[in-house]
């Protein structure tokens, strides 16, 4: 597993982005580490499904998406 693909601390999170090859839109990926070297996805906004490479993935780091802290 590449390291920094790893969750970096508590309170965020990270998710991939590609570009749609046919309308330019974003396309966001959740699951970083299940992805192989190439993979496959449809566009949510044109449908068109494009073949990318892990290496063209941008990486975003995300706020928790937890409305209320954990109680401890």
């Amino acid at each position: 597993m590449l390291k920094h693909l790893s969750r970096p601390r508590y309170g965020t999170y990270q998710r991939g982005v590609v570009s749609c090859s046919k309308c330019g839109s974003p396309i966001h990926i959740h699951k970083l580490h299940t992805l192989h070297e190439e993979f496959s996805v449809s566009c949510p906004k044109c449908g068109n499904r494009g073949h990318y490479a892990k290496r063209a993935l941008g990486i975003e780091l995300m706020p928790e998406r937890r409305k209320k802290p954990r109680s401890q």
